[in-house]
Formats: C-alpha cells, structure tokens, sequence
C-alpha cells in the first residue's frame, strides 16, 4: 500500500499561509473602523517566524502609531540584515517617539546607502523642523526635489515654510512652480496669491486670485479676490464679489466687514451700518469691528453711541492706538474738550511721535484760547513731519 512520505511540506504551506489569512482578516477590520483588532492581526503576524521581513506590517502598525512594536521589530531585524527601508522605517517610529537624534542616525545612515531617495530628505526635513531648524529643513527639501524635480507635494511644502518665516520671494517662486506642475491646484494659485499680496503685487495678487477661485469657488477666496479688485481701482467688481458671497454666505464675516468698509469709504454709510451690525452679533469682542462701527455712526451724526462704542472697544484693546485717536474725534465733535484732552494725552503718552494727534490736541487748546499751549503741541507736530 502507497504510504506518503513524512515531510515537513504541509507544516510550510501552513506557515506560509497563516501569516496572509492574518493579514487579509487585520484589513478587513481596518476596512470596517476595527483599529484596534487591526492592530492585534499585524502584531500576531510580527511574531510569527518568517525568513522575509515584515515591512509591509511594520507600515501599517506605524500608520496607526503604534511605534514601540514596530520599533522592536525593526532593531532586531537590523541586527541581521540592513537596509535603507528598513532604517527609513525605524527613523519614522523613532520620530513618531520623540526621539529625534535617533531619527536623524538613522535617516542618514540610510541616505548613505541611498542618497537619491527623496523620501528620506523628506522625512529628514521634519526631523529638523520638529528641532526648529528650519534653513536646515529647507535644505533637505531642496535636495528631495533635485532628486524629484517634478514633486509639486514637496515644493509647496518647502514654500510653506518660507512663508513661516518670512521669506516671501523664495516663497512665491515655491509656488509659481507648484502652479506650473498642477496648474487646475485652486490651493496652490491661492498660496502665490497670498504672497504677490504681502509682496504688494496687487495685479497680479488678483490674477492668481481669478485662477483660484476658477478652480474651487470657496467663498474666502471670492472674499480676497474682492478685496484685490478694490486694491486695484475695479470698485464696482469688488463690490458684486462680496455680494456674491454674502448671497450664499450672509453670516461671513470677512465679508461683510470688508463691504461694509468699501461702502463708508464711498461715504455710503448708511448701508455699511447694517452690515457692521451684522458682524457685531457674530463676532461682539472684536475691538476693531468696534471702532469701524463707531466710526461710521459719527459718520452718520451719532456721536454719543459711537463713543460707547470705541469705549467698549479699548476695553478689548487698551491704549490702542487708533482707537484712541478715533474717540477723541468723536468726543471733540461733541464739544467734550476735557474728555478728549484726557484722550489724547493717554495716546501720546503711548505714541509720541503721533502727528495726528498732536494736531488735534493743538485745535482743541486754540478752541479753548490756550494758543500757546495749542502752538506747543503744532510745533511737536511739525518737529515729526
């Protein structure tokens, strides 16, 4: 009679086997939000013997931060064999600990082996961003992108922090190239927007403005893309913008307080009043809404309800500068001397070389016959000139 041999076959095919039956039920539970079931499947499959490495598992248990097994894993396979994914791997949990001497080791350690990996300058980048080293961050960067030139994810990313940091023209040449690599990127023709305006390139601030509101139709753009058009002399087009956005948005706030103040400036104020009102109830401790506010009723002759206003605003923003100034016009347009004095002496006390405050003071002494006191405060004005 046939007798099968004994051999060890079915023990492998088993061995072999297990491992993908665990991985397949570990993404099943991942598919239906069971994390943690995930978890305990990936971990079962590190225990098991096995000639491979498990990197596949290692990523997904670093994908859910659980750093210390995967960590494990990694330094006692290092101990046998050693690679520049397997150090990638170990530097992301060493990173994902704190430990970002460690993290640095070993990404070098990798770049040795493998310096055209542009992924290890990548995450080389973050260890010195987590140190705070953020010119060295961007050197890392730079040369992930010599090694991936076409990498729009990387140089938006390495503009970002130029921009963190204030170096705005490295900034907008980051993103002029990441708008020619995805030229439909709504956010990328907004970030080089953002920097024409600090920049004060209005013109072409609202160009990129137009291609990003082309290609995401987000209120907030519209909002900046109004406010360019009104920098840039279209008035009316700035106007119909933030319209449009109050039409679909009426409760944003940037618009209705930048409207409002499009249309006092046209000396439209009594349809900026109902807006700044608006904002108020959305936003009631803004001390700058405050003081717009304020400023448009003494436009509108209520004086004694615009200066209860620019007080409840220096209660937010004590010794503010405009502010200040702003009530002691209002209170010299109610004939209030004393109290505007008291004003302004708090202002220039603050701010000296403030000219327009000076004068004002000068006026309200010449108003009360105090002329050599009023030519003092005229001669301090002219001395800032």
């Amino acid at each position: 009679m046939y007798q099968p041999l004994a051999d060890s076959r079915p023990k492998k095919f088993l061995g072999d086997v297990l491992p993908f039956f665990s991985a397949v039920k570990a993404l099943q539970y991942k598919l239906f939000g069971q994390t943690e079931d995930a978890v305990r499947e990936w971990l079962r499959i590190l225990e098991q013997s096995s000639a491979r490495p498990k990197l596949g598992v290692v990523r997904h248990l670093i994908r859910e931060e659980v750093y210390q097994e995967a960590r494990d894993y990694l330094e006692k396979l290092l101990r046998q064999m050693r690679g520049a994914e397997m150090l990638f791997l170990l530097a992301k949990c060493y990173l994902g600990q704190g430990l970002l001497e460690q993290a640095r080791d070993a990404i070098n350690e990798a770049l040795s082996l493998e310096p055209e990996q542009a992924k290890l300058w990548n995450l080389l980048a973050d260890c010195l961003l987590e140190q705070g080293l953020w010119r060295e961050a961007t050197e890392a960067l730079s040369k992930s992108l010599r090694t991936e030139p076409q990498n729009d994810v990387t140089l938006y990313r390495l503009g970002t922090i130029y921009a963190r940091n204030g170096q705005y023209e490295d900034a907008l040449h980051c993103f002029q190239g990441c708008c020619r690599l995805s030229p439909r990127n709504a956010n990328y023709w907004e970030m080089k927007a953002e920097m024409h305006l600090i920049l004060e390139h209005m013109a072409q601030a609202r160009d990129s403005f137009e291609r990003a509101w082309r290609y995401s139709f987000s209120s907030d753009i519209l909002v900046r893309l109004a406010y360019c058009y009104v920098q840039t002399g279209k008035i009316a087009k700035g106007i119909r913008s933030y319209q449009t956005v109050l039409k679909h948005d009426p409760d944003h706030f940037d618009a209705l307080c930048n409207l409002a103040a499009v249309l006092q400036n046209q000396g439209r104020s009594q349809e900026a009043l109902p807006l700044l009102e608006r904002a108020l109830e959305l936003q009631p401790n803004d001390p700058i809404l405050l003081n717009n506010l304020a400023y448009t009723l003494v436009h509108l002759g209520r004086n004694r309800k615009a200066a209860e206003y620019y007080q409840a605003a220096l209660r937010l923003a004590p010794r503010h500068p405009m502010i200040l100034y702003n009530l002691a016009v209002c209170l010299t347009r109610k004939g209030a001397w004393q109290d505007s004095i008291a004003v302004l002496n708090l202002l220039l006390e603050n701010e000296p070389a403030h000219t327009e405050g000076w004068i004002l003071l000068g006026n309200i002494y010449d108003q009360l016959n105090k002329h050599d006191v009023a030519v003092d405060c005229y001669n301090r004005a002219l001395k800032l000139a």
